[in-house]
């Protein structure tokens, strides 16, 4: 993944990412779990800790990114950018729209919509 809505959705100019998909649905043209790797900047490796609160990311499907998205917004929840748009098609999938947004704990998360 990269250029402007790559970018914009991390939130970092000139991101590239390496992503790999596993898995999915009939009845969604998505992946089941999709694997990120940053590879613009330097990873940052720590050792697993079963006491501190932390995830790269958790996806959440919805209908309607737009509507959730002004909707937490309007309640106060962060979030990275703008939902952005990505054409997957000739990777097999279909376009989707995402955004990153933090929880509570400043997790990051995100919401995904995919269409035709």
């Amino acid at each position: 993944m990269e250029g402007e809505a790559t970018a914009k959705l991390f939130g970092r100019p000139g991101c590239k990412a390496r992503v790999a998909y596993l898995g999915g649905s009939s009845h969604v043209k998505g992946p089941a779990v999709e694997l990120i790797q940053p590879i613009t900047e330097p990873e940052t490796v720590r050792e697993a800790d079963l006491f501190s609160t932390s995830i790269s990311e958790l996806c959440f499907q919805t209908d309607d990114l737009w509507r959730e998205y002004d909707r937490l917004r309007a309640l106060g929840v962060e979030f990275l950018s703008e939902p952005q748009d990505f054409d997957f098609t000739a990777d097999g999938f279909s376009k989707s729209r995402a955004v990153y947004l933090k929880d509570p704990d400043g997790i990051i998360l995100e919401l995904m919509e995919t269409y035709e």
